[in-house]
């Protein structure tokens, strides 16, 4: 528990397509930087893959992986957060030769920021998350538009 009372703050779900059936190694090493520096914590993470004869390949990264994973500092923290009907939706419309990967993510500044929010009584209403491309997009048309440099 941290010292304002919650233990968890909220999880962000990512979906992620890629091509091919496994994880990038520099996905997985992003994961692992995060997760050391205390940034993040990966709560749950399972990668699904369509074959290229439509088969739907699985690989949870909990039980025997989770020993695996926290040889090399990545730890699951909730087993089965991303359950079958996540793992279902997330797949469904994915081509073949198309991998997905799911992963539950605390951003641990806001487990702070979380409970400071709820001890004042406070309810978070609706949060919204603006993708870093499309950021990206409207800083750079906004400079452009403004005649200064990136």
């Amino acid at each position: 528990m941290t010292s304002s009372g919650f233990a968890y703050g909220p999880i962000e779900v990512y979906v992620v397509e890629f091509e091919g059936e496994g994880l990038a190694p520099a996905v997985l090493d992003a994961l692992l930087t995060l997760s050391a520096s205390g940034t993040v914590r990966v709560v749950d993470l399972v990668v699904v893959a369509r074959r290229a004869d439509g088969s739907v390949h699985l690989t949870e990264l909990r039980e025997d992986a989770a020993h695996a994973l926290s040889g090399i500092g990545l730890e699951l923290e909730i087993e089965g957060l991303i359950g079958e009907d996540d793992i279902a939706e997330s797949i469904a419309h994915t081509a073949p030769g198309i991998g997905v990967a799911i992963a539950a993510i605390e951003m641990r500044w806001a487990t702070e920021l979380a409970s400071r929010l709820a001890s004042e009584g406070g309810r978070v209403v609706r949060t919204e998350r603006v993708p870093a491309p499309l950021v990206n997009e409207l800083v750079s048309a906004a400079l452009v538009a403004t005649g200064e440099d990136i």
